[in-house]
């Protein structure tokens, strides 16, 4: 599979070293670095924002709702470089950042993927006599994306070879992701797998009996994690801890809301830069650690949480996908399904994002301490990008 990883480079200031002078950095060669680092912090905060956004539409206050917001957001990139008009700017406004700069945030992302991530995408379009990708729109996926594209019947076996890519692209973890494609016209996927070891392993000591209360009150027998990490997170609202997986590129965060605070209270005074500003201002201070082993898995349908947060056109009549093929579109349902599972070794996490394009009508619809023994909010991040793999609140432990 072809993937695209050209990165995006920064200019950087030289320091002489062993006794060398200094060479001066001239003033306008400053002026453009600060104003690049200033742009990526915009876009990082942005796609944090809109992770956050869809995560309180996607919550229930009762399952657990894991999101993987980068493969969400490749999907859709993929699906906005074919928008036009007003599509393309209630696009722009829900993802918080026009195409074009989308795109560059992602093309950063993909060009620092460690080797914890594997990611694909693909696009795929019914067979069907004059209906054709645009050329350029065929261009940009495989060049910005690195996308491979099938032209197929869309019948059972389509339906079997769409869910066996998406199979293969996350080792198994997720084996469907579509039941039918009798209504689609176009298929636009990304999949991405995540493995990583902790820096710090958990012994069999370190496994100790423990419950859980669920968001609906009820006490849970689990298996707790104990340790203790040197990064302790306090937003006023919460606390939490990071825990650094081997490398130090990825790390998982926890952040559990304090006493008397509800999770929807939580997350609505939550902002993309409040999260990642907590982040980064991690007290390095010894923390002692509790978290419930965990394996779980998320099916969602997006439309709905999308469209709440303004994307309408793009699943209506009024839809313009005018840049993406021979015959205009719109999004029929936006698939979203995830698995994670934390345990003593480390964490396997991975995601699918199908976008399903249609041309049939749409029907309607004191020491410190943390113990994560009650709902909490989660989430992977690449230090070096800030880009949120997974993010999500974790209501229960199924058994």
């Amino acid at each position: 599979m072809k993937k695209f990883l050209t990165g995006l480079l920064l200019a950087a200031l030289g320091l002489q070293m062993f006794g060398c002078a200094a060479q001066q950095t001239a003033p306008d060669e400053t002026n453009e670095t600060a104003a690049e680092q200033k742009e990526e912090i915009i876009q990082q905060d942005a796609a944090a924002d809109f992770a956050l956004a869809l995560l309180r539409n996607c919550e229930n206050g009762e399952d657990n709702c894991i999101l993987s917001p980068y493969s969400i957001l490749t999907a859709l990139a993929m699906t906005v470089n074919g928008a036009d008009g007003e599509t393309l700017r209630q696009f722009e406004a829900v993802l918080g950042m026009p195409c074009e700069t989308l795109n560059a945030y992602l093309h950063g992302c993909f060009a620092a993927e460690g080797q914890e991530v594997a990611s694909a995408n693909s696009v795929w379009l019914r067979e069907e006599d004059g209906f054709a990708l645009k050329e350029e729109f065929r261009e940009n996926t495989q060049e910005l994306f690195g996308a491979e594209t099938f032209t197929a019947p869309f019948d059972a076996q389509t339906v079997a070879q769409v869910n066996a890519w998406v199979s293969d692209h996350t080792k198994q973890r997720i084996e469907r992701i579509v039941e039918t494609l009798d209504d689609a016209s176009m298929v636009l996927i990304n999949a991405l797998s995540f493995d990583a070891e902790w820096e710090r392993k958990y012994t069999a000591a370190d496994v100790r009996n423990g419950a859980f209360t669920a968001a609906d009150g009820t006490m849970q027998e689990v298996k707790m994690l104990c340790g203790r990490e040197n990064a302790y997170l306090d937003d006023g609202m919460a606390t939490g801890f990071i825990k650094s997986y081997a490398g130090g590129k990825y790390s998982f965060v926890a952040l559990l809301p304090n006493e008397g605070v509800d999770m929807q209270t939580y997350l609505s005074d939550l902002t993309g830069s409040k999260l990642l500003a907590t982040i980064h201002g991690a007290s390095e201070e010894s923390v002692t650690t509790k978290m419930p082993k965990l394996k779980t898995e998320t099916s969602l349908y997006l439309s709905e949480p999308l469209i709440a947060m303004g994307l309408t056109d793009a699943f209506s009549d009024a839809a313009d996908f005018s840049r993406m093929a021979t015959e205009n579109q719109y999004i029929d349902e936006v698939i979203h399904k995830t698995y994670l599972k934390i345990d003593e070794e480390g964490t396997e996490a991975a995601a699918a994002t199908a976008v399903l394009m249609t041309k049939s009508a749409r029907p309607e619809r004191n020491g410190r301490s943390v113990t994560l023994d009650r709902p909490y909010v989660m989430a992977i991040i690449d230090h070096e990008t800030d880009c949120l793999l997974f993010l999500g609140v974790v209501n229960g432990i199924p058994e």
